[in-house]
């Protein structure tokens, strides 16, 4: 197997489903095995148009002499080399549909409830992690970060030190 063009193992394991909660890695593999598995299916339809054209190519080098020929030849070279070129994003798609099931297979079953609750404690982790990156390296919190936090209820402000504090507001916890 030669270097993956898409996603490595390593990759997936450590930096798309890194320190991702139970249903967000479900939802991260399921979305993946969907994008994975369609793209199967076209190189499935590509690769039977490709061998069709193939096949029609070398039938008519039969009946056909000089530029028509070298004509001919040529894109029947093309086309083998497509057919071949093909098989290498193909052999990285199975791979990666093996790792995405194995890590599915691995993940209890969850509900779209306990998702939903779940989501509440992971964007609440990952905003305020973000804030605080933000403030140990620029200083500071992005707008975009604090619109977040403010959009489930965290409200960030800077104590009499400078340092940033944040309250849960209680009217913006609920399972909704």
């Amino acid at each position: 197997m030669s270097i993956p063009l898409g996603d490595s193992i390593f990759q997936i394991q450590h930096f798309i489903l890194k320190d991702l909660p139970p249903g967000r890695q479900i939802r991260t593999c399921q979305l993946q095995l969907r994008k994975k598995l369609q793209a199967m299916e076209e190189y499935s339809f590509n690769r039977r148009l490709l061998e069709i054209n193939r096949l029609e190519i070398i039938e008519k080098l039969e009946g056909v002499n000089g530029y028509e020929k070298d004509r001919l030849q040529v894109e029947l070279d093309k086309l083998n080399y497509a057919l071949n070129s093909e098989q290498n994003l193909i052999e990285d798609c199975l791979t990666e549909i093996a790792v995405y099931e194995s890590v599915l297979n691995s993940l209890p079953e969850m509900s779209r409830e306990e998702f939903e609750i779940e989501e509440r404690s992971y964007w609440t982790k990952r905003l305020l992690n973000d804030a605080r990156r933000e403030f140990l390296s620029m200083g500071t919190v992005s707008v975009g970060t604090l619109t977040s936090l403010e959009n489930i209820g965290i409200e960030v402000k800077r104590d009499e030190q400078g340092l940033l504090t944040y309250e849960i507001q209680k009217a913006a916890i609920s399972n909704n």
